[in-house]
């Protein structure tokens, strides 16, 4: 199997005092003798920190040095990533690592997870394009977004790396949500700009950077009663950031793509009105268009590497896939292959009454009594959950009978009597916004000719 190798260069006051080419290993850094990568200088501690340089990560640990180590600008107080092009300084020396590119075409030699980088993103399609690490934005189980900056633009953008894949399909599944995401081109969809591997042989992609809350972080304030929040969000506001999510995921479902993982936390809302649909992770594609809509048929559809192989990689059946409070049954029972937009349409519905409500369409003590509900469609209507409670954000500060209908109806189990497309769903939210402008234009005159007519006399 093929060894990396990494090349080390420590620099003081801009002037190189060490320079060496190691294999994965464990290396104590420091100024005495013995240490295992020497640095020469009065603020690097005899036994300062420990490099560990592995097949796939760099980890830097600080030894309880006087002068810390500090990566991207940040003092470390425990075991640290390191990515490639970021700032690592022990002491007052800078160092900087780079791993040698060997781009073999002898895939058996390499390991499975390398072989699959390679062969889903081969070294022609790979540009020079260099990105300096920031700062960790949030991690999962397999990987990290991290905020970086394009050197050759100066842009900022949120990079996605695959930090941890076990198995090649995990490498192809990562290609795949990148090219998915990359061919959704729409303003409510995150755009990608780059797909590409790192010195590390990390797969990663760079997108906009967003900021601002998920739609998650503004129901719970709302919840909790923020007076700002509630002035800010009330419900025709939150009815017009639904319509543009409704909006992408209509386009997606006419490029042949379900999302399959819908839920507040995976819609981030600017300061300046943009509304994003986040993490296609989960996305699938179904190679015809989802979308009913007489248009439809003139959209490409959306194609992957992953797909072009024949679906080497195929979902299991009997495999929950999504989030248990906005999947819909034929998720939660394992039914993947009978997935279609059907079950964006339910997520849709969970997210309208969340919206009313402030509360998920189902709650239980685990996972399994979650499941067990949505698949029996065991959810309350909207005014018996909200109860006598009057919620500031609400027209007079109860539930809309016309919206509770209009969410349980995209919340039927039976995914026949939910609303066949996105925009029938659409549409009949439309219809209520619309009677609510209308009320309160008529309100509005009402009020002025009475005013009117006080003054006249």
């Amino acid at each position: 199997m093929h060894v990396p190798q990494t090349e080390i260069v420590a620099l003081l006051d801009g002037a190189e005092i060490y320079r060496a080419v190691l294999p994965p290993g464990e290396y104590v850094v420091g100024r005495e003798s013995d240490a295992h990568i020497r640095l020469d200088s009065p603020k690097v501690s005899r036994r300062h920190s420990q490099l560990t340089l592995s097949y796939f990560d760099w980890l830097i640990e600080d030894l309880g040095s006087s002068n810390g180590t500090w990566v991207a600008g940040a003092k470390i107080a425990e075991a640290t990533m390191v990515f490639p092009l970021q700032e690592l300084r022990i002491g007052n020396v800078h160092i900087r690592l780079r791993r040698m590119r060997n781009d073999r075409s002898d895939l058996e030699s390499l390991a499975p997870q390398t072989a699959a980088v390679i062969r889903f993103l081969p070294p022609e399609l790979r540009s020079d394009r260099k990105y300096a690490v920031r700062k960790l934005i949030g991690s999962g189980g397999m990987g990290a977004v991290v905020e970086a900056e394009d050197l050759a633009t100066k842009r900022v953008v949120a990079m996605k790396v695959l930090l941890y894949a076990n198995t090649p399909e995990d490498v192809a599944r990562f290609v795949e949500e990148a090219q998915v995401t990359a061919q959704l081109e729409h303003p409510n969809i995150i755009p990608i700009y780059e797909l590409n591997v790192n010195e590390l042989d990390k797969p990663f992609y760079t997108m906009k950077m967003i900021r601002g809350d998920s739609l998650r972080e503004v129901l719970h304030l709302l919840r909790n009663a923020s007076s700002v929040f509630q002035s800010r969000y009330p419900l025709g506001e939150l009815l017009t950031i639904f319509q543009k999510v409704c909006d992408a995921i209509s386009y997606a479902h006419s490029k042949g793509v379900v999302h399959r993982d819908l839920k507040p936390d995976n819609i981030m809302l600017g300061g300046y009105g943009e509304v994003v649909v986040m993490d296609w992770g989960l996305a699938k594609t179904l190679g015809h268009s989802a979308n009913l809509a007489p248009d439809s048929k003139e959209q490409t559809m959306v194609r992957s590497a992953r797909r072009d192989e024949a679906d080497e990689f195929v979902t299991m059946a009997g495999r929950a896939i999504g989030t248990p409070q906005f999947m819909s049954p034929e998720q939660a029972s394992g039914q993947s292959h009978e997935v279609d937009s059907r079950a964006d349409v339910y997520a849709l519905g969970a997210i309208l009454y969340e919206m009313i409500t402030l509360e998920p369409p189902v709650a239980g003590m685990d996972t399994d009594e979650i499941f067990e509900k949505v698949i029996e469609g065991r959810i309350r209507k909207p005014s018996d959950v909200v109860g006598s409670a009057r919620l500031p954000h609400l027209p007079e500060g109860k539930v809309p009978e016309q919206l509770a209908t209009i969410a349980m109806k995209a919340l039927s189990v039976d995914r026949e009597h939910r609303y066949g497309t996105v925009r029938e769903l659409q549409a009949e939210v439309q219809t209520y916004q619309s009677s609510q402008e209308k009320g309160r234009l008529h309100f509005g005159l009402e009020t002025w000719f009475k005013r009117k007519k006080s003054a006249d006399e």
